[in-house]
């Protein structure tokens, strides 16, 4: 039976999710105009920093605010649109709970 090498079994490691969760909706939105970003102060931690420069027009940002995030993103879905809310989870999940329930639910 042969020896495995040192560093031969180590998983590669490769982008981190939040990138590849970026970049594929910048690639998505590039030709689906009705994909529409709304962000709570997460355009630096969320890696939507190109996806602003590229396309500006389809990113909104709601400040610390993630009540009206949620409300917002639910009112452009029931438009039509295909809103992303993009936010730490922690903040997501707990300030915006009343409004999931409200708005979404």
């Amino acid at each position: 039976m042969r020896q495995k090498q040192p560093g031969e079994n180590k998983m590669e490691v490769g982008k981190p999710n939040l990138e590849v969760f970026a970049e594929t909706l910048l690639h998505m939105a590039q030709t689906d105009r009705d994909i529409i970003i709304i962000a709570s102060d997460s355009r630096g931690s969320g890696k939507l920093g190109p996806f602003g420069k590229t396309l500006p027009e389809q990113i909104v940002e709601v400040g610390i605010a993630e009540q009206n995030l949620v409300g917002i993103s639910a009112g452009l879905a029931g438009a039509g649109k295909k809103a992303f809310a993009v936010s730490p989870a922690c903040f997501l999940t707990a300030r915006g709970l009343e409004q999931i329930k409200n708005d979404v639910a």
